[in-house]
């Protein structure tokens, strides 16, 4: 069963979206923060399939300065792609958020079509772990023609394994040794393009 988070202000509510999944979702709760980067952080850290959260997030707590369209917005500047969508009783105003309006569903929806917006959810986060397998299995090519890899696959091996780092429950980070290497060699070949120029610039000086 998927484990996904619920975000809303109000804990009621929270157990209500709980019991009415039950049977589809293992549904966990995240308490807001003071700011969207801080509950990134913590989605991130929760290591959940996918998240649901409520539009208005200050109904019930005045320290919460965003909604549920900031949250979303940061989230996915992070993770792209992630599995979410947003709640709202207010659908026309989240929608004028200009967000798009695939992310948002209504809540009165929500609750009488249950079935369709599971499968949507399911759909999404089956989708999104493929394309995490498929990168995975990026990785571990790249990997295997280490330390022979061009200036573009070592910085495409550093890209995926920030993507996993943040996105696979299961995923092991790359050891620091070989980011730095690649660091190095990327540092080196700046080095030697520079000197090269150098060179030039001094040879048509000469002439």
């Amino acid at each position: 069963m998927n484990r996904i988070a619920y975000i809303d202000d109000e804990e009621d509510v929270v157990r209500q979206f709980q019991i009415i999944m039950m049977d589809d979702f293992e549904v966990i709760e995240l308490r807001l923060k003071d700011s969207v980067e801080e509950m990134v952080e913590d989605i991130i850290e929760s290591k959940v399939s996918g998240v649901v959260i409520d539009y208005n997030l200050n109904s019930s707590q005045s320290k919460v300065h965003y909604n549920g369209v900031n949250l979303i917005r940061e989230l996915l500047n992070t993770i792209k792609e992630f599995p979410c969508y947003i709640l709202t009783s207010h659908e026309s105003e989240a929608e004028g958020t200009l967000l798009d309006p695939e992310f948002i569903r209504a809540k009165e929806f929500v609750a009488k079509e249950k079935e369709f917006f599971v499968h949507k959810l399911k759909t999404k986060i089956e989708s999104y772990e493929k394309r995490i397998e498929l990168f995975k299995l990026e990785l571990m090519s790249l990997m295997d023609l280490y330390p022979n890899l061009t200036s573009k696959e070592e910085e495409r091996l550093i890209e995926l394994d920030n993507i996993l780092e943040l996105n696979s429950n299961s995923y092991k980070s790359l050891p620091s040794d070989i980011k730095k290497i690649s660091s190095d060699a990327r540092l080196d070949r700046l080095i030697q393009l520079s000197e090269a120029l150098v060179d030039e610039m001094r040879d048509e000086t000469d002439d």
